[in-house]
């Protein structure tokens, strides 16, 4: 189990005290990283690692006490391996935006329109599935 799990209730500063793994300097997640810390009032971190594929991140998590911000999915793609926990740390979710492109004038396919209104509707019940996942779910406990 990681340290920080002994605390009754973590602060910013907690954080701190442990390397990180970071995503790939200049890489939009690193930009995410970037706005949560300043969300939280931290400036910097001690970052012992950098990118790297999903299971080398994984693997670099589960042999030290090094913290991470992994995606929801990803971290409840590895719960039953029980190599790494989250942490009962609440921070802010970068907001993300999805979108179809279509064409502005001329005939739109029936199966295009199809299509784009299916990946609408199962976008907005994935949405509600992964909520209810991060709402029920009790981590490393």
């Amino acid at each position: 189990d990681h340290p920080l799990l002994r605390n009754r209730r973590l602060r910013a500063h907690d954080l701190t005290s442990f390397p990180w793994v970071a995503p790939l300097p200049g890489s939009p997640l690193m930009s995410d990283l970037q706005m949560i810390l300043m969300s939280i009032g931290m400036s910097d971190l001690n970052v012992r690692y950098s990118g790297g594929s999903l299971m080398s991140v994984i693997n670099f998590l589960a042999e030290t006490d090094a913290l991470a911000v992994l995606p929801f999915s990803v971290v409840f793609a590895q719960r039953k391996e029980n190599r790494v926990t989250v942490l009962p740390y609440e921070i802010p979710q970068p907001s993300r935006s999805l979108g179809i492109l279509r064409r502005v004038s001329g005939p739109r396919s029936p199966a295009a329109e199809r299509f784009a209104g299916h990946v609408t509707t199962a976008f907005e019940n994935l949405k509600h599935i992964i909520k209810r996942h991060e709402n029920a779910v009790v981590w490393g406990r």
